[in-house]
C-alpha cells in the first residue's frame, strides 16, 4: 500500500493507526486503498509491539441477572466506541471462580478488567492483579481498594423507596436482603435513616438476610421459608422492601404461592431493572438504577487508565449515579383498596 500511495511505509502504519500526526486526508487515503486490498491488521504482532492486546473484560456475578445484563450492554458499546474488543465473564457468585476468571485473563494479555465483586470476594486477590492492569469496580463498589469506582447512591435509592412505602400507608416494613453483599449494608443505612426521619422505631427482627452463594434453587426455597416464618410476626397490612433484582423477583412469585394479597396484605417494592416489571402481577414498583450508564462510563474511565502513560498516578474516584422509582400497583396507597 505504501507504495501504490506513494507514502513512507511508517506513514501507513500511523494512518491505520489513527495517529494524531497524520493528516485527515492521509488517512482516508489509506483506509480506501485498505478496504480495496481487503487488509486485515495483524493483532498479534500489533500486540507484540505495543505490549496491549486491545482488548478488554468484564466480571460479573450472572450474565442472566436483567441489571447485569444491562451493564454489559452499556460497556460494549463504549468498547465499540474506544475501538476495544470485549470479552464477558460471570463468577456465579464463587470467589474461587472469580479468582480463576482474572488470572485466565493475566495470562491472555488482557489490558483491563471491569468487575462487579462477588459476595465474599478475595480483596487481597483484587489488589494484586490491579498491579498487572488496570481494574475498575462497578455497582458493588463497598470495597476499601484504591480504584475507579461507578456505582449508585443506595443510601438515597433505599430512603426513598422506605419513604415511598411508608407514604403508602405502611409503617411495619421488612427488608429483604443478600449477605455479604456490600450495597447490603448502604442500602439498609438508607432505610433506618427513613424510618428515625418518620419517627418509625427500627425493629432488627424485620430484617431478612438470605446467603447469595447458594444456587438458585436453594436460594428461592429458603427466602420462601423465612419469608413466611416472618410474616407471622408482623400484622397485615405491611410493606417489604427487596434489594436485589433476584430477590425482587422471587418474593412476588413466593407470596403469590403462598395466597398472600399484593399489595392488600403486603406491598413490595425492589431493586429491579426488569424490563416485565409492568407485565407482572400485579405490576412490581421497582427503584431503577442506571446500569447501561454505570457499564457505560465504567469501560470510559478503564481506557483512560490504560492509555495513561502512568495509570498509577491517576487519583481514583468514586462515582454515583441516581436511582429512581417508577410506582405501580404493588405499592397502591391503602385508601385505594
Amino acid at each position: 500500500m505504501a507504495d501504490t500511495l506513494g507514502l513512507a511505509t511508517s506513514t501507513v502504519s500511523k494512518a491505520l493507526s489513527d495517529s494524531y500526526e497524520i493528516s485527515v486526508e492521509t488517512k482516508e487515503r489509506v483506509r480506501k486503498l485498505a478496504l480495496e486490498f481487503n487488509y486485515k491488521p495483524n493483532i498479534l504482532a500489533k500486540s507484540l509491539k505495543t505490549g496491549r492486546s486491545n482488548t478488554i473484560a468484564v466480571i460479573i456475578p450472572y450474565l442472566s441477572n436483567p441489571f447485569q445484563s444491562q451493564l454489559l450492554e452499556g460497556a460494549q458499546q463504549a468498547a465499540i466506541e474506544g475501538n476495544f474488543k470485549i470479552i464477558f465473564m460471570q463468577s456465579r457468585e464463587n470467589p474461587q471462580l472469580e479468582e480463576e476468571c482474572l488470572e485466565m485473563l493475566f495470562q491472555q494479555n488482557i489490558d483491563g478488567v471491569i468487575i462487579s465483586p462477588c459476595a465474599n470476594s478475595n480483596i487481597e486477590s483484587l489488589k494484586r492483579y490491579h498491579q498487572f492492569f488496570p481494574l475498575v469496580l462497578v455497582d458493588r463498589i463497598d470495597f476499601d481498594l484504591p480504584m475507579f469506582k461507578i456505582g449508585v447512591n443506595n443510601e438515597k435509592g433505599a430512603y426513598e423507596a422506605t419513604q415511598h412505602l411508608i407514604d403508602s400507608g405502611r409503617k411495619d416494613i421488612l427488608v429483604i436482603c443478600a449477605e455479604n453483599i456490600g450495597v447490603s449494608q448502604q442500602r439498609l443505612l438508607g432505610y433506618k435513616k427513613a424510618l428515625i426521619a418518620n419517627f418509625i422505631p427500627y425493629c432488627k427482627d424485620a430484617i431478612v438476610q438470605i446467603n447469595y452463594q447458594q444456587s438458585q434453587i436453594d436460594l428461592k426455597r429458603n427466602l420462601t421459608q423465612l419469608l413466611a416464618e416472618k410474616l407471622k410476626e408482623f400484622d397485615r397490612p405491611i410493606g417489604v422492601l427487596c434489594t436485589t433484582d433476584t430477590i425482587t423477583l422471587y418474593v412476588l412469585g413466593i407470596l403469590a404461592n403462598l395466597d398472600i394479597s399484593v399489595p392488600k396484605d403486603v406491598a413490595v417494592i425492589g431493586f429491579a431493572n426488569t424490563e416485565y416489571a409492568e407485565s407482572l402481577n400485579p405490576a412490581l414498583t421497582t427503584i431503577v438504577q442506571p446500569a447501561c450508564a454505570i457499564g457505560n462510563l465504567g469501560v470510559k474511565k478503564l481506557i483512560g487508565l490504560i492509555q495513561a502513560k502512568d495509570r498509577f498516578e491517576m487519583a481514583a474516584q468514586t462515582t454515583l449515579l441516581e436511582t429512581y422509582i417508577v410506582p405501580r400497583k404493588s405499592t397502591s396507597k391503602i385508601r385505594h383498596l
